[in-house]
């Protein structure tokens, strides 16, 4: 019976002493520049040709956020039920994105879709999930 305790006292002890440990160091300070501050959801904030990305809500949707991406380049996070106004040149773009998987350790790859953007007008696109699988579609007008 004495050396089940002594087997939990050494234990607590290690665990105790393992939450006790300080750091001698400073915690380091990172120097951020202003183009690294500011994200490339810029990039899309002005433009001569508008498209608008509309999360449609389904029963099927788990409301996970969308990261958008307009040719590969992040162009910013779409919420459940959000309309984003995202500013491209004229000509042909891909409208796509991605899922953060649990925890953040991978992600889930939504297919993207193509469009062609004219400067007289605004291209609607739709994301949506359907029987659990999501996806981007040419609309021809903003979903509502």
């Amino acid at each position: 019976m004495f050396y089940r305790s002594t087997l939990a006292a050494l234990t607590a002890t290690l665990l105790l002493a393992g939450c006790s440990h300080k750091s001698t160091q400073a915690p380091a300070t990172v120097e951020v520049s202003a183009a690294e501050a500011t994200p490339a959801v810029s990039e899309f904030a002005s433009g001569p040709t508008q498209i608008n990305v509309t999360h449609v809500v389904t029963r099927a949707d788990d409301g996970s956020s969308v990261i958008l991406t307009i040719d590969g380049v992040e162009a910013g996070t779409l919420t459940r039920g959000e309309n984003k106004e995202l500013f491209v040149p004229e000509g042909k773009h891909k409208v796509g994105g991605y899922v953060q998987t649990l925890f953040g350790l991978g992600r889930v790859t939504i297919q993207s879709v193509e469009v062609t953007t004219k400067t007289d007008q605004a291209t609607h696109v739709s994301y949506s999930v359907t029987r659990n699988k999501p996806a981007f579609a040419l609309t021809d007008k903003a979903a509502g």
